[in-house]
C-alpha cells in the first residue's frame, strides 16, 4: 500500500511540472555570411549588384565605407555615368532575399574580355588613341571608352546587319560598328586577333581589333 502511495506521489509530481515547464525560447538565426560575384553598378539613387551565376539583381548596402571611392577607381580613365564594374564582394542578404549588406570587398575592378560573367558579343579595342568598346544584347548596351580623352559613352544597343559569317555592323544615334572577319594587330603586341573593327564615334574614325564571344580568346591560341 504504501508503495503504491509513493508511485501516485510521483506521478503527480511529474504531472504538476510538466504543466508549470515554460516553453524554451527560439534561438535568433544569425546571418550567414556568404560570397557573391557579378557586376556592381552605382547611380545617385541606388546602388546594386547583379550576380553572375543566379542572374539575380540585390539592392546594395555599404558597410564598409569603401564602396564609393573603389567603384569610382575601377571606373576611371574613361567613367560611363552609371556602368557596371567587376565585382567579388562578401556580406548577408536581408530576410527577403532582396538586399545585399556588403561587409568585404576582395575585388572591385573594371570589366574586360577575362572578367566579363554576363553574355557579350564583341569586345573591341584600339591604340593611338587608346579607346575601348564592348557590345552586349544582356546588358542592354554598347559602352564605348576613350581613354585617351577620358571620355565614356553608353550607346542602346541595337541588333546588326550581319551574314552571321563574317561581317556585323551595329549603327545607332552617334555611333557606327563594323566588325569584320579577318587577321589583326594591335600595333604593341604580337597577338594576333581574328576580328577587324571600324568605328565611327560622334562624328570620329577609329580602327581596332574585335574579339568575339564563343572563340577562344587571343591568349589562348
Amino acid at each position: 500500500m504504501r508503495t503504491t502511495c509513493m508511485l501516485l506521489l510521483l506521478l503527480l509530481y511529474g504531472s504538476c511540472e510538466q504543466k508549470v515547464k515554460k516553453p524554451t525560447a527560439e534561438v535568433a538565426q544569425v546571418p550567414q555570411e556568404v560570397t557573391l560575384k557579378g557586376y556592381y553598378s552605382k547611380s545617385d539613387q541606388s546602388a546594386t549588384l547583379h550576380t553572375c551565376a543566379e542572374g539575380k539583381k540585390y539592392r546594395v548596402i555599404d558597410a564598409t565605407g569603401q564602396l564609393d571611392s573603389l567603384y569610382h577607381l575601377a571606373c576611371l580613365p574613361a567613367p560611363i555615368a552609371g556602368e557596371a564594374v567587376y565585382a567579388v564582394l562578401g556580406g548577408t542578404l536581408s530576410n527577403d532575399e532582396q538586399t545585399f549588406q556588403v561587409q568585404r570587398i576582395d575585388t572591385l575592378t573594371a570589366k574586360n574580355w577575362r572578367n566579363a560573367c554576363r553574355g557579350w558579343e564583341f569586345w573591341c579595342s584600339g591604340t593611338e588613341p587608346f579607346w575601348s568598346l564592348q557590345i552586349s544584347e544582356a546588358e542592354g548596351g554598347i559602352f564605348f571608352k576613350d581613354v585617351g580623352a577620358e571620355e565614356g559613352y553608353a550607346f542602346k544597343w541595337v541588333a546588326p546587319k550581319t551574314d552571321g559569317k563574317s561581317t556585323w555592323t551595329y549603327e545607332t544615334d552617334g555611333l557606327k560598328v563594323t566588325i569584320k572577319k579577318g587577321d589583326c594587330s594591335d600595333g604593341m603586341s604580337e597577338i594576333q586577333y581574328r576580328y577587324q573593327a571600324e568605328l565611327t564615334v560622334n562624328g570620329r574614325p577609329l580602327k581596332g581589333c574585335a574579339i568575339r564571344n564563343g572563340e577562344p580568346f587571343p591568349s589562348e591560341e
